[in-house]
């Protein structure tokens, strides 16, 4: 605190507090204008013909949207790292004979899939060192991410990689209409679900 002015100084002379005062009233304004101005920008309509980001306003359907997977398996060895949203027979089938002998068992599995209610999404990935015996499909806007389930630490020594493949059953109305398939997440076994 300023000491006060001695008899015969002026105010004037110590210029300190309306220093303090400007600088004062000058941040407010700026905070009014930041705040003005980032209440225009989100009230901007997208230009003509382009489309507003995805991430602007949240689907309904975000988070989990699978009704379960059709089949999830596991196991040693290396896969084709494939992920598709499969909207008719064709399309499963194609997904499946990506896998070789595994192909009768995935087009098993989803034989009884309503494609005119419903969609699959396969999606394929090497594991590394540990099995994951269970996934889910979560969505967030346009993006899908798979969310591989709890499972048992890797062994200390990996001599061979596992994969994963599993295909999931989706109500046609939650699947985004432009799926953008993001990095999976993979739980480790003390990771919650």
């Amino acid at each position: 605190m300023s000491p006060a002015p001695h008899h015969g100084e002026s105010a004037a002379s110590h210029p300190e507090p309306a220093h303090r005062a400007h600088r004062a009233v000058a941040a407010s304004l700026l905070a009014v204008s930041l705040i003005a101005a980032s209440a225009a920008c989100d009230r901007q309509d997208p230009a003509p013909g382009t489309h507003p980001s995805p991430s602007a306003s949240p689907s309904r359907h975000d988070g989990r949207i699978d009704t379960g997977p059709a089949q999830v398996t596991s196991g040693s060895g290396g896969v084709p790292e494939v992920h598709a949203v499969l909207r008719n027979e064709a399309e499963l089938s194609a997904f499946a004979h990506r896998f070789g002998n595994r192909a009768d068992a995935i087009t098993e599995a989803a034989r009884t899939t309503d494609f005119s209610r419903t969609a699959l999404v396969g999606w394929s990935l090497t594991t590394g060192c540990a099995k994951w015996p269970s996934a889910t499909l979560r969505r967030s806007g346009q993006r899908l991410t798979l969310i591989a389930g709890r499972h048992p630490p890797p062994p200390p020594e990996c001599f061979v990689p596992f994969h994963l493949i599993a295909v999931f059953t989706v109500p046609k109305e939650r699947l985004p209409s432009e799926p953008v398939f993001s990095r999976p997440k993979l739980n480790r076994k003390s990771d919650s679900h």
